[in-house]
């Protein structure tokens, strides 16, 4: 069964004060005035998730938990962590012909899960590298260890469904798409595989959520690998995505970082780089792990952690990143932002952004 109709888990212990680091003057800060209360909760969101590749013997030496070890303290503590799950945990032998085909033994489902991540967004390039058997065998190993997953199923409509998560008393519907080849991947009515989004099929999941939810994340496989800049088409999707109800649009494929913008006062990151990746890359060294503080509102503010991810140093382990190194990364994101924002700075160097626009607009110098 897909996971979609789940409720994937309930945590009574939320943040019951805004958790805001001093980087603005405090009569900047955004005071809450939630109608239902005044809770805060939290998103983490990372990019793309592949334990297969170089890193095979590497994990198979350090075990499963390895990839998360040096990031698990920043999952783990967020109300609801989110990846791009980018290979199928499956033993199948059989692989779909193209150039790189990925599988994860299933066993190794279990990092995922100690690592703290609630769902795994299953569309993009990779899931039916194995077929739809191996596609399957993911699905089935995310359920027996109650990881919610999106973007995949056994036809169109099951992969398009949204998962429904609880968080105290807030509910968040995640819907994933992918807009990427090969075609073959794509669900249709009586086919398995991902969800592939059009401007009329993007409306129709949000329209039939099954449930009421209070907020909405959408995820994005897209773009270009190796492009800074998102397509004109990524950013049609995305406002799209906000203008009918999400509150938090979220990309990945490029393998490198890509800008975040505000729209509407919510929140788009058009690439999040790599994560736990396995290859070699001279041009996938730097990603980030984005925490998302969330009120009834909507997005207050995001911190940003850089993380390395530079394989020939961290060995498929991303690491946190300090002092000058993290620095660097801040900056490179608030330069291939400011043209997605108006030629405004809407990340600080303490790695906050600022969703509020007036903040946001206050909060132009650094």
């Amino acid at each position: 069964m897909c996971a979609s109709r789940q409720k994937i888990h309930e945590r009574q212990e939320v943040e019951q004060q805004f958790p805001l680091p001093p980087i603005i003057n405090a009569p900047l800060r955004i005071p809450l005035h939630d109608e239902k209360s005044h809770s805060v909760f939290t998103i983490a969101a990372v990019g793309d998730i592949m334990l297969a590749g170089s890193a095979l013997s590497v994990i198979q030496f350090n075990g499963y938990d390895y990839p998360f070890d040096s990031t698990k303290s920043v999952l783990s503590q967020a109300d609801l962590t989110i990846g791009n799950l980018e290979a199928p945990f499956t033993a199948r032998e059989k692989a779909f012909d193209k150039k790189y085909t990925f599988r994860v033994p299933p066993e190794w489902a279990h990092g995922l899960k100690n690592a703290g991540f609630d769902v795994l967004n299953l569309a993009n390039n990779h899931m039916l590298d194995y077929g739809p058997e191996g596609m399957f065998d993911t699905i089935a190993v995310l359920d027996s260890l109650g990881i919610a997953h999106c973007g995949a199923g056994e036809n169109y409509a099951l992969a398009s469904q949204a998962v429904v998560a609880h968080i105290d008393q807030f509910k968040i519907g995640c819907l994933g798409f992918s807009m990427t080849f090969p075609e073959e991947f794509w669900a249709e009515q009586n086919k398995p595989g991902t969800a592939f989004a059009t401007e009329t099929r993007l409306k129709k999941a949000i329209k039939e959520i099954p449930v009421d939810v209070d907020f909405l994340i959408v995820s994005f496989h897209w773009g270009a690998e190796l492009m800074t800049e998102p397509k004109e088409y990524q950013q049609d999707f995305a406002h799209k995505a906000i203008d009918l109800g999400a509150d938090i649009v979220l990309g990945h494929h490029a393998h490198i970082l890509q800008g975040v913008e505000i729209y509407k006062n919510k929140l788009i990151i058009y690439g999040l780089g790599n994560f736990a990746f396995g290859s070699y890359s001279k041009n996938s060294k730097e990603s980030i792990i984005l925490k998302v503080y969330m009120g009834s509102s909507g997005p207050l503010f995001a911190q940003v952690f850089p993380i390395s991810v530079d394989n020939y140093k961290i060995t498929f382990q991303p690491r946190l990143l300090y002092g000058t190194d993290k620095m660097n990364v801040l900056n490179y994101i608030s330069e291939i932002s400011s043209e997605l924002n108006g030629g405004k700075d809407i990340i600080d160097n303490k790695g906050a952004i600022w969703i509020s626009a007036l903040i946001t607009s206050l909060c132009t110098n650094r």
